[in-house]
C-alpha cells in the first residue's frame, strides 16, 4: 500500500472494502484488457446553435445571487472559481430527447450507419430520478423504429462514458463478428440541479457525444477500467454525504422558480478524493503502457472545475513531466459524463488550445474519470480509465475525418 493508504485490487475484486488498512481502490477494477476492440467515430454536437443557449459569466453571476443568497463576489471571482468561459442549456423548446435524436442523426451521417444495425445502443443520462435516463431510452427507440430494450439506459453519472466503454466491450465480446455497438452520452444537468446553487451553477453544462465501438476499430482501445469505491472515514475531512439531493424549491437555469429534486454536493471529500482518484488512475494506466521513443502520453481527464482541474493538473505535471494534460472547460464546462468524449471528439482543437502539436502515430490518450457514484451518492465515488492509441495507420481516412468533430 502507497504513502497514501490506497491499495490497488487483484483482478476479481469487488471495488467495496472495508477495514482500516483497506481504504480507496485502485487498479484491476470492473473491465480490463480489450485486446483488438476500438473505436470507429466520435461525434458531438455542440455546434448546433438551435439546440441550445449559452450562459457567460455575467448571467452566472446574477443566478448564484437568486433567493437572497450571498452567490459570487463578482465576474473575477466566477473566472478563478469555475475556469469556465460559457455553458449550454437547452432551448426552451428543445427536450433531452432532440437531443438525443440529434445526437444520433448525426452518428448515422458520419458512420453511415443506420442506427437499427448495430448490436447494441447504450445510452448515459444522468439525473436524480432515475426514470429519466429510461424514458429517454423509450423515445430514442420510438423516434428510430428500434426494438424495445434495444437501447440500454444507464444513470452512471460523471465516469458514465467510461462505464458505457466496458459495457461496450462485453457486448462485442460476446455479439457475431462485425458487430458494432453505438454509446451515447446525453447530458442536460440543468434539470436537476439548482441554479442558485454557487457550488454548480457556473460548471453544469448541456452536452451529448456518441461513438462507435467494435473489433478493429480505428482507434485501438487496449484497456478501460471503472468502479465505485467507499470513501473511509480516514479520508473525509468531515463527516456529511459526499452528496445529497434536496427536493423542494429551486431556481431554474433561467431564473425562475420550480419545484425539482436537485444534487447538492460536499465540497472538500469530494474535491479531495476525486483528485487522488485520477491521479491513481493515470499511475495505474502508466504502468501497463509500454511507451516508445518519440510517442506522447496524452492525459484527457474529466473536467469537473477550474479549481479541482488546476489542482489535479499541477499535481500532475510535477509527478509525470512526460505527460500533457487537456483543459476544454473554459467553452464547454462540466458536461458529466460527456465531458471526456467531448475531448475526444475534438481532439485537434483542444490539443491546440493547449498548446500542443496535433497527434502523432503511436501517441498514447489515456480518459480519467472521477465523480459521483450514483448507485451510492453519500458514500461513494466513481472513478477508472480508458487507455486508447492514435493509429491513423490503421484507416486510409485522415484523423480529421476519423475522429469525426462536430464541425
Amino acid at each position: 500500500m502507497g504513502s497514501r493508504g490506497w491499495r490497488r485490487l487483484a483482478s476479481g475484486e469487488s471495488g467495496r472494502m472495508s477495514g482500516p488498512e483497506q481504504e480507496v481502490a485502485v487498479g484491476h477494477m470492473a473491465g480490463g484488457d480489450t485486446d483488438s476492440i476500438g473505436l470507429s467515430t466520435v461525434v458531438d454536437v455542440l455546434d448546433q446553435r438551435d439546440l441550445f443557449d449559452l450562459l457567460d459569466n455575467d448571467d452566472v453571476l446574477r443566478l448564484s445571487r437568486l433567493g437572497g443568497v450571498e452567490g459570487f463576489s463578482g465576474l473575477s471571482n466566477v473566472r478563478k472559481s469555475t475556469g469556465v468561459r460559457q455553458r449550454r442549456i437547452l432551448r426552451q423548446d428543445v427536450t433531452p430527447l432532440d437531443l438525443a435524436v440529434r445526437l444520433c442523426e448525426r452518428l448515422q451521417d458520419s458512420s453511415e450507419c443506420d442506427l437499427r444495425d448495430f448490436h447494441a445502443v447504450l445510452l448515459c443520462h444522468s439525473h436524480t430520478d432515475h426514470r429519466a435516463c429510461r424514458a429517454l431510452a423509450r423515445g430514442v427507440e420510438a423516434t428510430f423504429a428500434l426494438g424495445q430494450g434495444q437501447v440500454m439506459a444507464f444513470n452512471f453519472g460523471c465516469t458514465g462514458f467510461l462505464k458505457l466503454l466496458q459495457e461496450a466491450v462485453l457486448e462485442i465480446t460476446a455479439a457475431p463478428p462485425g458487430a458494432r455497438v453505438a454509446v451515447l452520452s446525453v447530458e442536460t444537468p440543468e434539470f436537476w440541479h439548482d441554479a442558485s446553487d454557487r457550488l454548480f451553477c457556473g460548471l453544469v453544462s448541456a452536452g451529448a457525444v456518441a461513438a462507435i465501438v467494435e473489433s478493429d476499430g480505428q482507434i485501438p482501445l487496449h484497456r478501460v477500467i471503472a468502479d465505485d469505491f467507499v470513501i473511509p472515514a480516514s479520508r473525509r475531512p468531515n463527516p456529511h454525504p459526499l452528496f445529497r439531493t434536496d427536493n423542494g424549491e429551486v431556481f431554474s437555469f433561467r431564473g425562475q422558480r420550480c419545484q425539482r429534486t436537485v444534487m447538492r454536493m460536499n465540497p472538500e471529500p469530494v474535491f479531495i478524493n476525486a483528485i487522488e482518484l485520477m491521479l491513481e488512475n493515470l499511475r495505474c494506466a502508466l504502468e501497463s503502457i509500454n511507451v516508445r521513443e518519440g510517442e506522447r502520453v496524452i492525459a484527457i481527464p474529466h473536467q469537473p472545475s477550474g479549481k479541482l482541474l488546476r489542482a489535479l493538473i499541477a499535481a500532475g505535471q510535477k509527478e509525470f513531466p512526460h505527460v500533457d494534460f487537456l483543459n476544454n472547460l473554459p467553452e464547454c464546462g462540466n458536461m458529466i459524463s460527456a465531458a471526456v468524449p467531448t475531448v475526444l471528439s475534438r481532439l485537434d482543437g483542444v490539443l491546440a488550445s493547449n498548446g500542443y502539436a496535433p497527434l502523432q502515430q503511436g501517441d498514447h490518450l489515456v480518459m480519467l474519470a472521477a465523480g459521483i457514484c450514483m448507485t451510492d451518492i453519500a458514500d461513494k465515488m466513481s472513478a477508472g480509465y480508458a487507455h486508447l492509441q492514435w493509429s491513423p495507420a490503421l484507416s486510409t481516412v485522415s484523423s480529421r475525418k476519423l475522429v469525426a468533430r462536430s464541425a
